[in-house]
């Protein structure tokens, strides 16, 4: 059975994949990237958002193995 990480870096064809194209796929209920941020800065949403150098206008990213402690520590929480 494969990990977490490891299903993600077969879905993804990069370690760290945009906010906007892990919305798509993970957070399809939220429409906005900004959202998204607006919801993670807040606490609401326990993940981790990176920027790839420290430009203003620098895309925000996803590395895929905060992706996967995100996702797992989700299915704990319903698990539980």
């Amino acid at each position: 059975m494969s990990n977490t990480l490891e299903q993600l870096r077969r879905q993804f064809a990069t370690p760290c994949p945009s906010l906007s194209a892990v919305r798509e796929q993970y957070f399809t209920h939220i429409r906005t990237d900004r959202y998204l941020l607006r919801e993670i800065k807040a606490g609401r949403i326990q993940l981790v958002i990176k920027r790839l150098h420290c430009s203003a206008r620098a895309k925000p990213v996803v590395y895929l193995h905060d992706l996967a402690e995100y996702l797992d520590a989700q299915a704990t929480k319903q698990a539980a």
